[in-house]
């Protein structure tokens, strides 16, 4: 074949070649087209989220502060050490994990979830350790987590409250559902009651990392993290203190509340918690729970308790406003009283002798209010103690509160099935029976009897409207008063006087189920429960300004027990009250 033939045969083949490949370079060249022009942007974002990453930064939550400014909580730096599986093994191999094998056990279980938290609360010199090995340790993870510092402890513990990880329950609910695992919330008291405005709003840190998700450079910040409002209440940190020096080791609660605004300069239960110590100590948190004493239960607000001698002021405004009692009203108290075929016994044995309204508020004889339940129908008495906003929420602006309760006939026959009796009439006459109050119900019906009728409603921020008590009387308010104020004065109250503070206040003692002793000789069984005691008082007599609802769980007598506690909050109040009312600010 001759070599013009054989160039001939070769232009052939090239040109069967030919058109395949130009077809491919049109084909790679359409390819490289759609990824730069049509997809480069998508590409570009993937690109650059492969080293760049964000990072989110939990912004500080708003300060607390009380009416002087003092500080009740804020956040202050601090840091968590999280880990997932590998980190978890990553940790063990350097010596950095707890031995214990139940709580290794449990870190293992959490972690194959996802990163969780190893160790919290870490300072700065144990988060470089960790930041500077951030190459060998890739599954470990600093977390910037500001914690909240409550400076008066167990002084305003169930006032304050305390911050935790939003739990699975609370991601169900609407007010969380802006929220995802792990964010920090406010779990209860005025942290939970404003979490909203407590919040702040999260920064976005942005930092170049390698294919490990490692960081080599920090970037820079795409949004700064702002703190949360800050929430100015009504409160005064030196009756919080007072409240506690004076409750010591006793289980109860107090409130105290402004008469023309119905703000409260006071509030606390007892025992108390110290939010800082469980605030990341599930161990400690749960201990807390068992406790047979209750000390996460906010008793201000959600404790239920017959009033005693307390309520005997609602039912002299009954008697007086609807006619079955006046000024010249006259019993005669021999230490006992039959009712109904029934023997009801007055606290002084020998009995007070003949007395008016106002010297048996004083002298809390029980058998003068026998003797008024004779002439008032138990559904009389409840309509004035629902009027006095017993048996129903204040609308306080704290989580968990109680409605406590009124007795009355239908109820009766709806819980048990059964008919009223005239004798259970004169146990609810002196507070006792089915009849359950809150502090803070007791503090609001005090307020009532301080400004003759204005029924404020109790409120940390943003005072709201108040009511007002139509039935009764401006006179028949003055002698009830009168009445409070001998209390204090010569009465059973009289250990709650303060030097130089006109006060009027009117103690009680409900009656509690006992514990019998199986032997007496047996130091092993717990004591007898003896009576809970009440205090409620306001302050100055002449032009009311502060009211106070004290009570001291198995206590004993009001006047021996919480009167005294009532004293110590009043003398607190005469001298750290000047300035101050509950607001928010930016």
């Amino acid at each position: 074949m001759s070599s013009a033939d054989q160039r001939s045969r070769i232009r052939r083949r090239l040109l069967l070649f030919r058109y395949p490949l130009g077809a491919v370079i049109l084909l790679l060249a359409f390819r490289f087209w759609h990824l730069q022009i049509v997809r480069g942007a998508e590409f570009s974002e993937i690109a650059q989220d492969n080293y760049l990453q964000t990072e989110r930064r939990r912004a500080p939550r708003g300060l607390v502060l009380d009416r002087q400014g003092r500080i009740l909580a804020e956040s202050e730096p601090s840091f968590a050490l999280l880990a997932d599986s590998d980190g978890l093994r990553q940790l063990e191999a350097i010596g950095q994990l707890s031995a214990d094998p139940e709580e290794m056990s449990e870190l293992r279980t959490r972690a194959a979830r996802g990163p969780t938290v190893v160790r919290s609360r870490i300072g700065f010199a144990d988060a470089a350790f960790f930041e500077a090995r951030a190459r060998e340790l890739s599954g470990v993870q600093v977390d910037f987590v500001p914690m909240r510092r409550y400076p008066l402890g167990k002084a305003a513990a169930h006032l304050v409250g305390y911050t935790g990880e939003v739990t699975g329950a609370q991601l169900l609910l609407e007010e969380f559902a802006a929220y995802a695992p792990r964010d920090i919330v406010g779990q209860s008291g005025i942290e939970r009651a404003y979490n909203a405005q407590l919040v702040g709003s999260d920064g976005y840190f942005d930092r170049v990392v390698d294919s490990r998700q490692r960081m080599l450079e920090a970037s820079g910040w795409r949004i700064e993290p702002m703190r949360g409002q800050t929430l100015r209440l009504g409160v005064s940190a030196a009756i919080q203190e007072a409240a506690l020096a004076a409750f010591g080791d006793r289980a109860g609660a107090f409130v105290a509340i402004e008469v023309g605004t119905g703000e409260i300069v006071g509030l606390a239960s007892y025992p108390a918690h110290a939010p800082r110590e469980f605030q990341t100590d599930e161990n400690a948190f749960r201990a807390l729970r068992r406790d047979p004493r209750s000390p996460l239960l906010n008793r201000a607000v959600g404790g239920r308790y017959p009033p005693g001698s307390a309520f005997k002021l609602v039912t002299a405004a009954a008697a007086l406003a609807e006619g079955v009692a006046g000024p010249d009203t006259r019993f005669l108290c021999r230490g006992q009283a039959r009712v109904a075929g029934r023997t009801f016994r007055c606290h002084r044995a020998s009995g007070h002798g003949l007395l008016t309204l106002r010297e048996a508020i004083s002298a809390s004889c029980n058998v003068f209010f026998y003797r008024l339940s004779e002439l008032l129908d138990v559904d009389v008495i409840a309509a004035y103690a629902r009027e006095f906003g017993l048996g129903e929420p204040t609308g306080v602006d704290l989580p968990h509160e109680t409605a406590g309760l009124v007795p009355t006939r239908e109820w009766k026959r709806r819980a048990t099935g059964e008919r009223w009796y005239a004798s259970e009439t004169a146990s609810v006459a002196v507070g006792q029976g089915a009849l359950q109050v809150t502090p803070i119900q007791m503090a609001r019906l005090t307020a009532a009897f301080a400004s003759s009728g204005d029924l404020p409603a109790p409120r940390l921020v943003s005072p709201a409207r108040s009511g007002r008590i139509e039935r009764v009387s401006a006179q028949h308010f003055e002698m009830i008063r009168a009445g409070m104020r001998d209390a204090v004065l010569t009465g059973t109250a009289w250990r709650a006087r303060v030097p130089g503070l006109t006060i009027a206040g009117k103690t009680g003692t409900a009656q509690v189920a006992s514990l019998d002793r199986v032997a007496a000789r047996d130091e092993d069984r717990a004591p007898m429960f003896r009576n809970h005691a009440w205090f409620v008082g306001f302050a100055p007599f002449e032009a009311p300004e502060v009211v106070v609802a004290v009570v001291v769980e198995h206590g004993g007598s009001g006047g021996a027990a919480a009167a005294p506690i009532g004293r110590a909050i009043l003398a607190a109040w005469s001298t750290a009250l000047p300035v101050g009312d509950g607001e928010l600010t930016p």
